[in-house]
């Protein structure tokens, strides 16, 4: 039995796991930064029958290639640290997109518990899903939940130190790519494993797996290592990707993908999913999306909302500030009639009150729009507009989400040069950032 226990979560935005790790741990939790990015890192502790656990919540990747921060982030810390297991939140109303990172997980072999969130919302789609026949054909636990009610979460946990105590060795799962792949896939695993090649780190097939898919921190590290077998291993690689483009006209890391999505709706045609409605109609948020992102609609709602923002921020916290001006210049005031002039005057009364007064005045301007942002965040929305914008950013070699650095810093329509900066550290690259 593992006295101390280590578990990682992890899943997409948006599936809840930030929402679960909150649950568990409630004020439990520290907030800091991985190693040399400025991408968060919570840690927490959950209790159970006197144990410790001890919670990481993973940032939100929607895979383990290392194609943003997030991805890196998140990848170095499973295979640097190894915590005992990972609880995966998945999207149960979006399964299948969920499951391309759960098959990634198993592919390394990490011990995995599923946490198969949001089933209200699912039900509410017509969508029913079978957990203990999903479990079967994964071969990983399934416990459903609602990590917003915290409903099924303490069954998660005891599930998730049951797996946690049997100390079980990683062991990767075998997924097909295919004749052009399997092949090569399979020679490269054999020259791997018998040089050792970086297999205190990854799992042989995992690594060949990373040189088709051209993951450039694997092969960094590769040539780091082995600089000769990195080099070979890269020519195959380069005589596959020749050939599939001139055969088939893609890439190997597209193979990958489509047979991974491929794996995950054989498993779920085998009596997992069921659905009550029409899964071609549009939901409520479907119909909402089609207004807010229209070619046309979206930027005059986008436009229409960002100025009722501002509104808000700016109408209503002139109050506080209007108060905060009254409290500060009656202080100054009171201090201006008893002291004397001199030194010690000039210092509290221009250095502290007025230099505080001024600082102050800003407070409330930021709380109101962040407590706006907020809003627009949880509804989904600054997603939306992420993703309108993006067309228009990527003009200047920038990524729709530099948006909230513009929405707030005031490059649409005023707000705060230093929040601005801030909001930068959220993005993937440093390029990104110092564009933005």
């Amino acid at each position: 039995m593992n006295e101390d226990i280590t578990v990682a979560l992890a899943g997409n935005p948006n599936s809840g796991k930030t929402t679960l790790f909150n649950t568990l741990t409630g004020s439990r939790q520290h907030v800091g930064n991985y190693p040399g990015v400025t991408v968060e890192k919570k840690e927490g502790v959950y209790n159970l029958a006197g144990r410790k656990i001890q919670i990481v919540d993973l940032p939100g990747t929607y895979s383990l290639t290392a194609y943003s921060v997030e991805e890196v982030v998140a990848r170095d810390f499973l295979v640097g640290e190894r915590p005992n297991l990972v609880v995966n939140t998945v999207d149960a109303s979006n399964l299948e997109r969920n499951l391309y990172l759960t098959c990634q997980f198993l592919e390394m072999g990490i011990p995995t518990v599923i946490a198969l969130n949001m089933i209200d919302l699912a039900k509410s789609r017509g969508v029913r899903i079978n957990a203990e026949r999903l479990s079967s054909l994964l071969g990983v636990p399934v416990v459903p939940i609602i990590a917003r009610s915290g409903q099924g979460t303490a069954e998660l946990m005891e599930t998730a130190v049951r797996v946690a105590d049997q100390i079980l060795p990683w062991e990767p799962i075998r997924i097909s790519y295919g004749e052009d792949l399997d092949s090569i896939i399979l020679e490269m695993e054999s020259m791997i494993t018998q040089a050792s090649f970086l297999t205190a780190i990854y799992p042989a097939r995992w690594t060949a797996i990373k040189y088709l898919e051209n993951d450039q921190q694997v092969v960094a590290r590769g040539r780091t290592a082995d600089p000769l077998l990195s080099g070979r291993l890269e020519e195959m690689t380069k005589i596959v990707a020749d050939h599939l483009l001139k055969t088939l006209e893609t890439y190997p890391e597209a193979i990958i993908a489509d047979h991974r999505y491929g794996a995950i709706q054989s498993i779920l045609k085998q009596g997992v999913q069921s659905f009550r409605y029409n899964m071609d109609r549009l939901h409520t948020s479907d119909r909402i999306d089609r207004v807010l992102t229209n070619r046309f609609l979206g930027p005059l709602c986008m436009l229409v909302i960002l100025f009722g923002l501002y509104h808000f921020t700016f109408a209503y916290s002139k109050y506080p500030v209007a108060w905060l001006e009254i409290a500060f210049g009656w202080l100054g005031s009171r201090v201006d009639v008893l002291l004397p002039d001199g030194h010690l005057k000039s210092l509290i009364l221009s250095g502290i009150i007025h230099g505080m007064g001024g600082v102050l005045g800003f407070v409330p301007l930021i709380m109101f729009m962040f407590f706006g942002i907020a809003i627009l965040e949880d509804s989904g929305y600054l997603a939306r507009v992420a993703f309108m914008m993006d067309r228009i950013f990527r003009t200047f070699g920038l990524h729709g989400s530099s948006v909230m650095a513009f929405i707030i810093s005031g490059g649409i329509a005023g707000g705060c040069a230093v929040p601005g900066v801030m909001a930068t550290r959220t993005l993937r690259s440093y390029k990104e950032r110092m564009a933005t």
